[in-house]
């Protein structure tokens, strides 16, 4: 049986189907050589209506949507309310989990960047949302007057010597920072090293900025969806 998986985020489309792999911008079913036997999604549910009608008409299959439970693989939500927390950040740090067996982060950037502790006993004792280093820079260009949307992340961390230059590290500086402080936080509380993934359109390039080891995976997502819908 043939599965198309899809991890759909705020600005871009993400699939799997076999070897084929793909990326578009906003919600497109891509086109694929056949026809899957299975549609697997993993999206916001606000967005669900839309995406069922859209991957209906153009493949002719029905898809599954993953949801957030108390418990999958292993991993137990630590949101109170486990239907609050976003699905496509409940199957990537179960996957990450799952591929470790360790105490791990989780961290996805991209719009949004978001940071998930799971202990080594899979327990997921919470996260954090802040925004995404394109989403700060274009907060300061809607509120500040005559500072430059940085379209592209910082080649260093020194600091600017222009405004664009300087939103640009300012921005990554945040972000590394943040990452770097949140994963030696958790080490403390754990007593052992977590072991950080990254993923998200931004990954690549915080990783090699970060002091830190790091495990860079792009389809965490995609991975998660196949432990949710098997």
């Amino acid at each position: 049986m043939t599965r198309l998986d899809v991890d759909i985020g705020n600005t871009r489309t993400k699939w799997r189907f076999g070897n084929a792999r793909g990326v578009a911008s906003g919600v497109v079913p891509p086109t694929l050589a056949d026809t899957p036997d299975r549609v697997c999604i993993a999206c916001v549910a606000a967005k669900r209506d839309d995406v069922r009608a859209r991957f209906e008409a153009a493949l002719g299959v029905r898809p599954e949507f993953a949801e957030t439970r108390a418990r999958l693989a292993g991993v137990t939500c630590g949101y109170e309310n486990p239907d609050l927390l976003g699905v496509d950040r409940w199957l990537a740090l179960v996957a990450a989990w799952n591929s470790a067996r360790e105490p791990a982060v989780v961290a996805d950037v991209g719009t949004a960047a978001t940071l998930d502790f799971v202990t080594r006993d899979g327990c997921h004792v919470g996260g954090y949302i802040v925004p995404g280093l394109r989403t700060m820079a274009k907060t300061l260009a809607r509120n500040t007057a005559r500072v430059q949307v940085a379209d592209d992340p910082a080649p260093n961390l020194l600091p600017g010597r222009d405004t664009e230059q300087a939103v640009r590290g300012g921005t990554m500086a945040m972000l590394t920072s943040f990452v770097e402080w949140s994963v030696a936080r958790f080490s403390r509380e754990v007593g052992e090293a977590p072991i950080l993934f990254l993923t998200g359109g931004d990954a690549d390039d915080l990783a090699v900025r970060l002091s830190l080891p790091v495990r860079v995976e792009p389809d965490l997502v995609l991975d998660g969806l196949a432990l949710a819908l098997p």
